[in-house]
């Protein structure tokens, strides 16, 4: 095991040197292990692999500031984890705002064909909320719709914030695999009439 820290402090003296063979053995080292986190995560191998390449990248652009001493796994895994984290956070933000969008827009009367897809996708949204169980469809809609924090909604409901964080999250995805659908099915339709 010391060995595997030494080989890491060393390789980490070589990457801050600009020595790019190091990069190349770091990421043979820790390209997999890296692949097979972010993929845990993210469920996608394209995702994984942006988020794997991202670390990279920012391994070399940051290399100046590594301190060899820490070697390069810990900066690797946190650089990482904050990578997916933004991530996870930007898709629930999009989602969130997808949603209240096609919530407080109203009702349209021009059936242009902007207004149909948009009437399409109100509809695949409010179809998906009510096909959620009744408490994550309350969570959901406390949450987005009256814009209570976690421990709001966990105090008015009486449940605890976990129970809330988690049915908010599977609420969420199951929109979001809703209007993934849908736009892809809209960006086909699209390309086939309309290109």
């Amino acid at each position: 095991m010391e060995s595997k820290i030494n080989n890491d402090q060393i390789l980490a003296t070589r990457l801050k040197n600009g020595d790019h063979s190091a990069f190349e053995e770091l990421y043979a080292t820790y390209n997999q292990l890296l692949y097979s986190v972010a993929f845990k995560y993210l469920k996608s191998a394209a995702a994984a692999e942006d988020a794997v390449h991202e670390t990279f990248v920012r391994l070399w652009t940051h290399r100046d500031g590594l301190d060899p001493l820490q070697g390069v796994r810990n900066y690797l895994f946190k650089t990482l984890k904050f990578h997916i984290l933004n991530l996870i956070r930007n898709n629930k933000r999009m989602l969130v705002k997808n949603y209240e969008i096609s919530y407080n827009a109203g009702e349209i009367h021009q059936e242009t064909e902007s207004s149909i897809i948009f009437n399409d996708y109100k509809k695949a949204v409010d179809t998906a909320i009510n096909s959620l169980s009744t408490q994550k469809k309350h969570i959901f809609k406390l949450k987005s719709e009256q814009g209570l924090s976690n421990e709001e909604v966990a105090q008015r409901l009486g449940l605890s914030i976990n129970t809330v964080k988690f049915q908010y999250s599977q609420a969420s995805k199951t929109l979001k695999s809703v209007l993934k659908l849908l736009f892809t099915f809209t960006v086909i339709v699209y390309k086939l009439f309309f290109l």
